[in-house]
Order: structure tokens, then C-alpha cells, then sequence
């Protein structure tokens, strides 16, 4: 977690999405009913609010008289932060609604809501120890000035915070609005409803997909598995990091299956189900039996009854098993005689011969993504079908992240398939394709593929951002850029996914590793403990290898970031002051072990004097740096270094003034 209760620790920029709400004519309420009224009707609905608010990780912040704050993304950062508190707001709703009748025979009125959501940047910590966490910013502004904007029992989101679950929720576009604070009208957006199965791959598909790049070797291997798969049973377990491409092969493999007379099931697991027994294989049923969420019991109870008449399996006490599984009403007789652990048991018998009897009738494709989220349930019947003696025309393809080790890989029949990353022209081709250009100029394909190093997904995220905040222009087939736009840029979308992981680290660890990331993407352990001031830190940055974050370079005494865009995130998480105090430690201690020859290491010191308030000392190894560059006649750092010096003279001429002997 971000915070402990083991007294005041700093604060952090995160990247957060904030839930504001507030009841409509709560004064006039007030007014009439008087202020005790008034208290405890609002108790109830913050009792209410809260539940919702928790049940999806977020954090309440405060009450707001008529109303609550609440924050998702800090302190534990999720990966799907925004989206969570999507589902927060729509469950506030409901729960309103369905608790109508019951609050206007309380308290004399049936409460409704404007709701708000905005997602960025924002300085989270706590204040004091007796304090929760707080979190000030325009992020957190932006929010509340959005929700009086809303209609009453709606939700409305930001340009922002839709961005980031477009294709996860059905949404409309409300208009532009003029909000105080921006300058320009800003545009929002009603939250109707989150999608069923939401996930972000789903989202990609729906905004259009990019040119499958790289992955032809992968997709061959899928398609001789299921060569193999019409005669017996094959699995293929996919693994590889966030954003790899795990479920962009396997999307792209069910693209040219299907037309051959195979069948395909498909199941998801999912951070926030994995309490749901057979989550997966209740996503099987539903689409293998075509019963979608929200269908009468009556119309779903007819389908699973014919799908059960035609694969041969039809009795009363199989449906009410489906019907149990589905959380729909069995009848009565169906399931007498049977406690939880037997219904259990048999729901698995009867999906594991719901599949034996589907590959009877055909080949079959079933896809499992995310195994790293799968419920202990599900994971057993899955270990079941691979030990299956009976002869079946399977192809089991399952994803997950490297961290995870499905128990049956040692199996014959199983080949793994460990997604590389794509090689530097990969990553070029995906951009151009993405953009559209025949062209792609080097200053900007240089520090995309840098800074993606390989993750297709790092790549598309940076472009989308880009482009998406006005500093990527793509016209008449050729691109308008700043480049150094281009190299700061770090979208929200990926620093989710890279907070979600370092928040795993202990608060002293994400210290620890922050402050490595400020000397850089590589960093030396002794250097690293003089800046903190800590004597033993080498089995603390051992044990986080373990974490993947980062790695010991076997060839040196150097630790590094496994990612740059891990690097980042961790350093663009440290308040300005503290990085400050960072850069001129770093600076000091490198100084000093440099002895007479700093010049030697005068681009390291410019870099880290730079960012301090030592407008003397940046000036001078600016300079020097400049010096270096240009006797090794390279031209174009001289001239960034020499300009950046003049910048440094331009804002504080004393800079350069000699000190007094």
C-alpha cells in the first residue's frame, strides 16, 4: 500500500479519477424538514454512497454536507481506476432508486443525485497521522465543478475520464460546458452504463484497431495447435507482460477461425471477480448458450434448456445446476438433496461434459484470458479438462502474465508460448500504421520506440496521447511534432497499469525506488545509499527483483529499471521539492567521489544541478559539458549544452559571477 500507519510519510503526485456527489434541493430540504432532519437523512445516504464507493477499492475522502468526495486510484493504484469508479457512480444510482420507497417513508423524500467524474494528476498523501489520505489538485477541482453540471439521477464524466473507458461504458456526449478555471469550453459526457464484461482490449476493438505488427511466428504456432487440436486435445499457454499483445494474437487468431466449422468459447478472468467461483466458465455458458445479462429468467431458462436438449445432457437437476451457476432461480425439485459443496461438485461434472459433449460435434476453440486473475475454482476444473483422459477435439488457449505459473505446464500437450518483445522496426511500422504516414521522421520515431522499448501497447499509448492533446499533427501525409513533447509524454492509461505495480512495493521500498530513479534509468547500490542516508539496502533492492521492476546488471555492480516507463512513473510520482532535494544530493555525493576530475562526469552533474535551485553550479558543468561535447566534435550536444547555459545566465546573471577570494 501507498500509506502506513506508521506515521507521516511524504505525499505523491498519482494519477487519480475523483467521484463527487451531491443531492439535489438539499437546501430546501433542510429548510423545511430542520437541520436534524437534515443529518440524519444525509447519514444514511453517505452510509450508502460509502459502501458503494469501497465496494469498487475507492476511498471516501470527505462529506460534503449534501454529498462525499471519494478517489480511486490512491492509495492502491488499480489499472482500471477510472473504470472502477464508473461503476461506483451507476451503483450509487441504483442503490438510491431501489432504496426509494424506504428513505421517502423515513425521511419525506425520495433523494437523487448529480454525480461527477474526472481523472489526472494529483498531490495524494496524508496530511497528519490522525488524518485519511487527502488529495488537492486541479484534478480534484475539475470533479467538483463538473457535478453541478449534471442532471439529477445522472453521471457526468470528463473528457478525460471518457477517454479512458471509451468501449468499456455507454456514454453520449452532454455538450461543451465552460468550467471555471479552463480556459477553453470542455467537453463532457453522460455515463449511461458500464458494458457487460468490460475490459480494455474490448475498448481497443471499439475504437479501431491497429495494424497487426510482428506477431506472424506466434500466430503460426496457434494455427498448427489447432491442426492438431481436430484430432486431440492441445493447450496453449500465452505469456507475457502488460501490453504485449497477449489478447490482440489471440483476437487476431479467432478472426480466422470460426469459418471452418470450429466452435469457440471464451471466458475472462478479472481483478475484481476473483471471489466469483467459475467466473470464466460462467462467461462460457452464457455465450455458448447465448443468454445475455438482463434477459427474463423465462428466456434464458428456454435457452439453456434447448442447448442442454441438443447437446444430450438435458435433465431437471442440469438446468437448475446452469440456472444456479447463472445466479438465476432453480426450480425447487432441481437441485433437493444437495448442499453447497455437492452443487459445487456437480456444476463442475456437468461443465466438464458440457465440453466433451460440445467436441463431439465439432473441433473447439476455448479461450481463458487473464489466468493471473482466476478463481481457485476455476483453476481446478481447468487442470481437470488438461488431465482429461477422454479424446477431446480441443484447443485450450490460455494468456496471462509472466508472474503467474499455471500448475499443468509440465503436461504433454502443452506448449508455451512466451510473447518477445517486437524489435525496434516493429514498433516503427505499428506507429507509422497508427498514424497513417508513409513516412515517419526519425526525431519522432527515435524516442517512441526508446521509450516503448519493445511493448506495443507503450508504443499506441504514447502516439494516442500525442495526438490526443494537439501535439502530434498528421497532415497531407506528413507529421508536425515538438519532440520534446514526444519525449516527456507518459499517458494515464499506461501509468495505470505501471502504478498498479509498484504500488505491490512496501512504503519504504517505493522510497527507495524513487529515489533511484532519480539518478536514473541505471543506478549503483552505494551511490543510492548515501542519498538516503541507509547503510544496507542491497538485500531490500535484491528481494524487489522479485517484483520485475528491476534487474542486477550480471556484467557490472549496477542495478536497472526493467522498464523505462517503470523509471518514470516512480519519478514523476515525487513532489518537485523532494526531487529537488534528490537531484542536489545525487549531484553532491557524485561531486565528491568524481575528486579532481569532475569534468570527466560533467554531464551527470549538469543533469542533476539542472534540476536544483544551484543556478552556479549547473551553470559551470552546463558549460563544461558544452566544452566536452564540442572536442569530440559533437556538435549538436554543444550546442544544447552552451544553450542551456545561456538560459541558466538569462535567468539568474549572477550565476556566472566568480566567487570572492
Amino acid at each position: 500500500m501507498l500509506f502506513a500507519s506508521e506515521g507521516h510519510l511524504e505525499a505523491e503526485r498519482r494519477q487519480v479519477t475523483v467521484l463527487f456527489t451531491d443531492m439535489v434541493g438539499f437546501t430546501t430540504f433542510s429548510e423545511r424538514s430542520g437541520e436534524e432532519a437534515a443529518y440524519t437523512l444525509m447519514r444514511s445516504l453517505s452510509k450508502l454512497m460509502g459502501e458503494c464507493v469501497r465496494e469498487q477499492g475507492g476511498v471516501v475522502q470527505t462529506f460534503t454536507g449534501d454529498g462525499i468526495m471519494a478517489i480511486f486510484g490512491a492509495p492502491v493504484a488499480f489499472e482500471d481506476a477510472p473504470l472502477r469508479a464508473c461503476r461506483a457512480a451507476l451503483a450509487i444510482l441504483q442503490h438510491l432508486k431501489e432504496a426509494g420507497p424506504e428513505l421517502d417513508a423515513k425521511h419525506g423524500i425520495r433523494p437523487q443525485m448529480r454525480i461527477g467524474l474526472n481523472t489526472g494528476p494529483a498531490v495524494v498523501g496524508k496530511v497528519d497521522d490522525e488524518a485519511g489520505v487527502i488529495a488537492l489538485g486541479d484534478t480534484v477541482n475539475f470533479a467538483a465543478r463538473l457535478q453541478p453540471l449534471a442532471e439529477p439521477d445522472s453521471v457526468l464524466m470528463s473528457e478525460a475520464t471518457h477517454r479512458l473507458v471509451q468501449g468499456m461504458v455507454d456514454a453520449s456526449f452532454s455538450g461543451d460546458h465552460q468550467i471555471k478555471g479552463k480556459a477553453e469550453p470542455q467537453k463532457t459526457y453522460r455515463l449511461n452504463s458500464v458494458r457487460q464484461g468490460a475490459a480494455r482490449f474490448e475498448a481497443a476493438v471499439s475504437r479501431g484497431l491497429s495494424a497487426f505488427v510482428g506477431r506472424e511466428c506466434e500466430l503460426e504456432v496457434l494455427e498448427r495447435g489447432l491442426d492438431k487440436a481436430r484430432s486431440e486435445l492441445r493447450v496453449i499457454d500465452i505469456a507475457a507482460e502488460p501490453g504485449m499483445g497477449k489478447s490482440r494474437l489471440v483476437h487476431e487468431f479467432r478472426q480466422r477461425t470460426g469459418k471452418d466449422g470450429t466452435f469457440v468459447l471464451s471466458g475472462n478472468c478479472s481483478p475484481d471477480s476473483q471471489q466469483t467461483p467459475f467466473l470464466p466458465f460462467i462467461e462460457i455458458v452464457r455465450g455458448s448458450f447465448r443468454v445475455n445479462a438482463g434477459q427474463t429468467e423465462k428466456d434464458s431458462t428456454q435457452k439453456l434448456d434447448l442447448g442442454l436438449t441438443s447437446l444430450g445432457l438435458h435433465s431437471v437437476r442440469n438446468l437448475g445446476l446452469l440456472l444456479h451457476l447463472l445466479g438465476l432461480k432453480a426450480p425447487d425439485s432441481a437441485l433437493a438433496g444437495l448442499d453447497g459443496v455437492l452443487i459445487g461438485l456437480r456444476t463442475r461434472d456437468l461443465l466438464q461434459q458440457l465440453l466433451e459433449a460440445r467436441c463431439k460435434l465439432s473441433p473447439v476453440v476455448m479461450v481463458i484470458e487473464d489466468l493471473h486473475w482466476i478463481d481457485s475454482v476455476s483453476e481446478e476444473l481447468l487442470g481437470k479438462i488438461v488431465d482429461s483422459e477422454s479424446k477431446l477435439k480441443l484447443l485450450l488457449l490460455t494468456t496471462h502474465r509472466p508472474e503467474f505459473a499455471p500448475p499443468w505446464l509440465d503436461r504433454a500437450v502443452v506448449t508455451q508460448l512466451n510473447l518477445e518483445r517486437l524489435p525496434v522496426g516493429d514498433i516503427r511500422r505499428l506507429v507509422q500504421a497508427r498514424l497513417g504516414v508513409e513516412v515517419l521522421p526519425e526525431a519522432l520515431a527515435r524516442p517512441v520506440a526508446e521509450k516503448a522499448e519493445g511493448n506495443p501497447l507503450f508504443a499506441e499509448e504514447i502516439v494516442s496521447f500525442l495526438t490526443e492533446r494537439g501535439l502530434l499533427h498528421a497532415k497531407g501525409g506528413k507529421l508536425e511534432f515538438e519532440p520534446g513533447a514526444v519525449a516527456a509524454a507518459l499517458p494515464a492509461s499506461v501509468q495505470g497499469v505501471l502504478n498498479a505495480r509498484v504500488d505491490r512495493l512496501a512504503p519504504k521500498d517505493r522510497t527507495l525506488l524513487q529515489a533511484a530513479s532519480v539518478i536514473g534509468r541505471r543506478f549503483k547500490p552505494e551511490l543510492l545509499a548515501v542519498v538516503l542516508g541507509e547503510a544496507e539496502i542491497d538485500k531490500r533492492l535484491a528481494a524487489m527483483q522479485t517484483l520485475d521492476l528491476i534487474h542486477l546488471d550480471d556484467r557490472s555492480d549496477e542495478y536497472k529499471f526493467k522498464h523505462a516507463l517503470v523509471r518514470d512513473a516512480l519519478y514523476q510520482s515525487i513532489l518537485t521539492e523532494r526531487r529537488q532535494e534528490l537531484h542536489s544530493k545525487i549531484a553532491e555525493e557524485t561531486e565528491r567521489r568524481s575528486g579532481n576530475r569532475p569534468a570527466e562526469v560533467a554531464e551527470v552533474l549538469a543533469h542533476h544541478y539542472r534540476q536544483t535551485n544551484n543556478t552556479t553550479k549547473a551553470f559551470v558543468y552546463l558549460s563544461m559539458a558544452g566544452g566536452r561535447s564540442l572536442g569530440v566534435y559533437s556538435l549538436e550536444e554543444a550546442e544544447n549544452y552552451f544553450a542551456a547555459a545561456l538560459a541558466v545566465l538569462d535567468n539568474d546573471p549572477e550565476c556566472a559571477t566568480p566567487p570572492p577570494r
